[in-house]
């Protein structure tokens, strides 16, 4: 059992088919809840509230209409969850499944685990599940069971950190959050597993990008370069329904394919970098990461060839060589 106090953020719209599973699976996992409602119309206000007391905190409600303020929800959210003087703060999706990289811990337990390691930032892994030929028409309702093909999607979501007062979740739209100044980064280098159901039937994949997602997003937010994922979508099946041989069977054994075969969202055939369709700030964040990892490994190669020159056979092999000019 974590030792440390966790809180987890949930924001809901409309997702009464799935909402009662991710919230048992996370609050299973020893993270409790605070759920930010943002006035659902199918029924998953009342599905909430029968976690109220077994997992869940409380379940705020957010105005939502005209427009769907994703800055207001983050901010919101994270003061909300405050107030239960969090160490740690979890953030998760409703159609998503935070899991632990250790098969022997939970969620919560490995990040006590990482915290004691000094660590106070965890990274994920996000692997995108979605339909196919062979299930976007089975009635299982257990969405892990339906939906079994993925690609690996991206590894820009952070989404567990130690709090300090001041971090803002809102500048990279709760992918990443940004510690106060003079507050240095630690992030694990064991990245932890983000399972995202976002479509789970064609029905709903339709009704959720064209009338609950698209109409709904706050002007000012699409303005600085938010919520650009499903602008390349179609009220179409083709874009909808992968192709089961483009994607990844998951086995439920842990083991995960880190191809990005498939983009989920501008259904695009081994795609460009997730990068080109994020955010500046986001994109200069992945930018700089990969010229310190590039920089890492050219130190190492050159401390590998400076040990290489210095070793007995290449220094035999140098004598040789001139003797042989002699």
């Amino acid at each position: 059992m974590s030792k440390l106090k966790i809180v987890g953020i949930m924001p809901v719209y409309n997702e009464a088919d799935i909402i009662e599973q991710t919230i048992t699976h996370i609050t299973d996992q020893g993270v409790p809840l605070i759920i930010i409602e943002g006035e659902s119309k199918d029924g998953s206000l009342e599905i909430e509230r029968k976690f109220l007391g077994k997992g869940v905190l409380e379940v705020r409600i957010l105005r939502a209409d005209p427009y769907y303020d994703r800055k207001e929800v983050l901010r919101e959210g994270y003061a909300f969850a405050l107030e239960h003087s969090p160490d740690w703060i979890v953030y998760a999706d409703a159609d998503e499944f935070l899991e632990s990289p250790y098969p022997d811990l939970t969620l919560a337990e490995a990040i006590d685990k990482e915290a004691r390691l000094g660590y106070n930032l965890i990274q994920f892994n996000c692997f995108e599940f979605l339909l196919t030929e062979k299930d976007h028409l089975s009635p299982i309702k257990d969405i892990k069971k339906k939906l079994t093909y993925y690609t690996w999607a991206s590894d820009y979501y952070f989404r567990a950190w130690k709090h300090y007062p001041g971090t803002d979740l809102v500048s990279y739209g709760g992918h990443k959050p940004v510690f106060p100044k003079g507050m240095e980064e630690r992030v694990s280098p064991t990245k932890f597993v983000v399972r995202h159901y976002k479509f789970r039937s064609l029905e709903h994949g339709i009704r959720k990008v064209f009338k609950e997602r698209l109409p709904r997003y706050d002007p000012r937010n699409v303005a600085i370069g938010w919520h650009v994922h499903y602008r390349n979508l179609r009220p179409d099946p083709s874009y909808f329904i992968v192709d089961s041989g483009k994607l990844t069977k998951y086995e439920e054994d842990g083991r995960w394919d880190l191809e990005r075969k498939f983009d989920p969202y501008f259904g695009a055939w081994k795609p460009p970098g997730i990068e080109d369709h994020l955010p500046v700030k986001e994109r200069m964040d992945i930018l700089s990461r990969r010229i310190q990892e590039v920089s890492k490994k050219v130190d190492e190669l050159q401390r590998q060839l400076d040990s290489i020159s210095q070793s007995p056979p290449v220094r035999v092999y140098r004598a040789l060589r001139k003797l042989v000019r002699l």
